[in-house]
């Protein structure tokens, strides 16, 4: 239910690509990342360097420098600062949790939010858990202007929603069995990751035998619908062996 990290890491370069004549012709783009120490960070750091070298308009202009960090670093302060001082023209988040808020913050403060000419958050930042007016500063100028690839879920807290149908019955059916609809994100992703499930076992339901283990696979690997948690245009789909990938779309957020 969400793009593959591989995947945003191409989406940046090819942003970067993209918008390749906004950079002075002839010099180098400075690209600077700060890179959570584990197999998900080095996933986004060893794609986006691929897509780099595979780039003929990318490969000889970037310049790419990165720092890395541990998850359990308290603070994100020392590896900013070192990376700020490089003024890199774009920046990129390859963490994640608490880290994303700390990043936006620590930008805004040194001064990259100003000077680069894009930023990247990565899609376990898009909640408004991490990056929401409360968390940079109550009037949400901090973040302003960073981008983010998000597989087009609909955050159930984001006020944007309010007049969204299934979000309005989605946070009245929670407030009805006594659970606050804003008090983790992990509510919205986990009913965002449901829809399918429930699908899936309504469909196996009808099928010769029932909901058995082989009926459910049969289901989920054939299914073609739209989700009301996804943003329009953006549909689930398998099929069988040949797809496993169930959401192969997502938007650029601002």
């Amino acid at each position: 239910m969400q793009l593959t990290y591989g995947m945003e890491g191409l989406l940046w370069a090819a942003l970067i690509e993209q918008h390749i004549n906004e950079f002075p012709a002839g010099e180098k783009i400075k690209v600077a990342s700060l890179v959570q120490n584990n197999d998900f960070g080095k996933a986004y750091d060893a794609s986006f360097k691929a897509a780099l070298a595979s780039s003929t308009v990318l490969k000889d202009r970037v310049d790419y420098i990165n720092e890395t960090i541990e998850a359990s670093a308290p603070t994100v302060t020392d590896p900013m600062t070192t990376l700020a001082a490089e003024q890199p023209d774009v920046w990129i988040s390859m963490l994640a949790g608490a880290q994303c808020t700390q990043i936006v913050t620590e930008a805004a403060q040194n001064g990259m939010q100003k000077t680069a000419k894009y930023l990247f958050l990565p899609q376990g930042c898009a909640s408004t858990s991490f990056v929401g007016k409360d968390k940079v500063g109550g009037d949400g100028a901090a973040a302003n202007g960073w981008l983010v690839v998000s597989p087009g879920i609909k955050d159930i807290k984001d006020p944007a929603y309010n007049n969204d149908a299934y979000v309005q019955w989605l946070r009245g059916a929670l407030k009805a069995k006594g659970l606050d609809p804003d008090a983790a994100p992990t509510l919205g992703s986990g009913i965002n990751y449901g829809f399918p499930v429930v699908q899936a076992l309504a469909i196996a339901g009808q099928l010769p035998g029932g909901v058995t283990r082989s009926n459910y696979m049969l289901a989920i690997r054939t299914i073609d619908m739209t989700s009301p948690m996804l943003q329009p245009g953006l549909g689930l789909h398998m099929d069988g062996v040949n797809d496993a990938f169930i959401v192969q779309g997502g938007i650029f957020m601002k």
